[in-house]
């Protein structure tokens, strides 16, 4: 199966109480995330992007986005179609059987921590 078939074409909406070149920033923060095919600004609040479901889902890049200090619209009809992306894309990486471990985005941490002992890790951002 073509791998282009995977590939999620959406618009992310920026909550319009911030920095206005807040989509160009969030545009230059996702351009090197591993499965974004293209990130642009549409205007000040909005952005296009293209990425594949294989490596990435709508509900990591919300993540992402939220951990970058980005903040999305939180309107009614924003609200849903988020939602509805997220739904969507858990069913379609069901179905082409993304594993577990490739559901989330990956981050570098201390192996000499213990997973059951996040407090440990924590302390040393204290």
């Amino acid at each position: 199966m073509s791998s282009e078939v995977h590939i999620r074409k959406r618009v992310v909406c920026l909550a319009r109480d911030g920095s206005s070149r807040q989509a160009g920033e969030a545009c230059a923060a996702l351009r090197g995330v591993k499965g974004v095919r293209l990130a642009e600004p549409i205007n000040n609040y909005r952005l296009k992007l293209v990425y594949s479901l294989e490596d990435l889902s709508f509900e990591l890049i919300e993540g992402l986005l939220r951990e970058l200090g980005f903040r999305l619209d939180d309107r009614l009809f924003a609200i849903l179609r988020r939602n509805i992306y997220q739904y969507l894309e858990d069913t379609a990486r069901e179905k082409i059987q993304v594993a577990e471990e490739q559901r989330k985005l990956v981050c570098d941490l201390d192996p000499d921590v213990a997973q059951d002992e996040p407090e440990k890790y924590w302390t040393k951002y204290r």
